[in-house]
């Protein structure tokens, strides 16, 4: 294929220097006498040893007829060697209609004698198409520094001029385009999504110039993250079968700049949400785990935000992911998960995306610490009325991640009237302290935090 290319680009070029010899200004009027010749430009190609490649392309382009007319007709006539020098040992390898544009660029209407050649631009039989000639000295160079070789080969209907390349017509320059695929491509730091773009099938989509989407884009480093976290090879990532799932839930339909981002839950392309939160600096956050750090990377059809992190979206519930919790290697929420099922709480944390809570999840030791200070054995002593009353006064009806807390606020609980305070300077709510490393784990129906102490309320 590429010798093809090679091929069919100097055959261009040939036909280029066919056209340009059309120079407007020199007619067969105005070139004064010719000495006669009797053969013309075909006959004297076929008569002369070092033009027969140059025969066999022309006879199997259709043109022999058209350049044994009247004319008159000036040649721009690539060698066997120069054929050769460019790769070309076989014209039948090349269309026949590729083949005819690139010697009509080799032909220029009129006999155009050297002496009459200037500098400039010429127009060629290949219409649109012009050959550039520089004259120096006597000696004469087409376009990128083809030169004749033999001049003056004289013909009935014109005159030949045997030169040592071959001459390439311009072809149509493709619109440059900067698509989020282009993007995509053309950074170094998005090779990771690039070929999980290409493993999914989805690059057509992203390059598709009436898209209109918003990309929110895991860098390099934001998959390496993920993939650690996962204990994933970047081979077994591209061999997913959530791989589409996982790049979908990256995309929103339609443009979206920073400016018109707001917190709350936002359809991806996957039709699965995710949830956007604002923290009080203006950073925007994903799913309450990838950050946007660079964003408003406009493209021709969306706009791309660069995040720091892959979101994926959940799938357990809140009551699933702290049962699933008290059976791990080392277990937590045993106590949490045995109140709830005893106040018959279970169900009021289990749901779906419609469903938005946050429950503040005291750990095991937060619980012992209270029966301590209650002076009773476990949650099967407390009074069930407390209990509820306790239970329920951790829970927020509303999907609250860390980044939307702010400093003071007195935030609404399942409970009733009673009310949580946000203690941000201390990463409390109330007095209890909130975990660092358990912020923001992420379930269909809500958000869990975890904290160091019961609360009561």
């Amino acid at each position: 294929m590429e010798n093809f290319r090679k091929n069919y680009h100097l055959f261009f070029v040939w036909l280029a220097a066919f056209g340009m010899l059309a120079f407007t200004s020199c007619s067969d009027d105005d070139n004064g006498p010719m000495p006669p010749a009797e053969e013309n430009i075909v006959q004297v190609a076929q008569g002369a040893s070092q033009f027969s490649t140059l025969v066999a392309a022309v006879q199997r382009a259709g043109l022999v007829e058209a350049l044994t007319g009247p004319g008159p007709f000036t040649v721009f006539a690539p060698t066997n060697q120069a054929f050769a020098d460019a790769g070309i040992t076989d014209v039948t390898a090349i269309p026949v209609d590729q083949l005819r544009d690139i010697l009509l660029y080799h032909v220029v209407s009129g006999r155009v004698m050297s002496n009459q050649v200037t500098s400039g631009a010429v127009p060629t039989l290949l219409e649109g198409a012009s050959l550039n000639f520089t004259v120096s000295g006597g000696a004469i160079t087409i376009n990128d520094g083809i030169g004749v070789a033999t001049a003056d080969i004289s013909a009935s209907n014109g005159v030949i001029h045997a030169i040592n390349g071959i001459l390439m017509p311009p072809t149509e320059e493709e619109e440059e385009t900067n698509t989020i695929a282009d993007i995509v491509m053309g950074n170094e730091n998005f090779s990771t999504l690039l070929a999980a773009v290409m493993q999914a099938g989805l690059a057509e989509a992203l390059a598709a110039a009436d898209g209109d989407f918003t990309v929110f884009a895991p860098t390099d480093a934001a998959f390496a993250r993920f993939m650690d976290d996962n204990g994933l090879t970047a081979e077994q990532l591209l061999a997913s079968p959530n791989l589409v799932d996982i790049l979908s839930y990256h995309v929103v339909v339609g443009p979206v700049p920073s400016s018109a981002v707001s917190a709350g839950s936002v359809t991806s392309l996957g039709t699965t949400p995710f949830f956007v939160s604002v923290d009080p600096a203006g950073g925007i956050w994903l799913n309450g785990s990838a950050q946007v750090v660079d964003a408003d990377i406009m493209a021709d059809n969306g706009i791309i935000h660069v995040i720091d992190y892959v979101i994926t979206p959940p799938t357990e519930s809140i009551a699933e992911i702290a049962v699933g919790f008290t059976t791990a290697a080392e277990p937590e929420f045993t106590q949490l998960v045995g109140a709830l099922a005893r106040a018959g709480l279970v169900d009021a944390v289990s749901g779906g995306f419609s469903d938005n809570l946050t429950v503040f999840a005291p750990t095991d030791a937060a619980f012992e610490a209270l029966y301590a200070a209650l002076e009773v054995d476990g949650f099967e002593d407390i009074d069930l009325e407390l209990l509820t009353a306790v239970l329920t006064y951790h829970v927020v009806p509303a999907r609250a991640f860390s980044q939307d807390l702010r400093e003071g606020a007195e935030l609404p609980t399942l409970s009733g009237d009673n009310t949580l305070t946000v203690n941000l300077a201390d990463l409390q709510i109330n007095e209890s302290g909130l975990i660092p490393a358990l912020l923001n784990v992420h379930a269909t129906n809500g958000v869990i935090h975890v904290i160091d102490q019961v609360l009561l309320p």
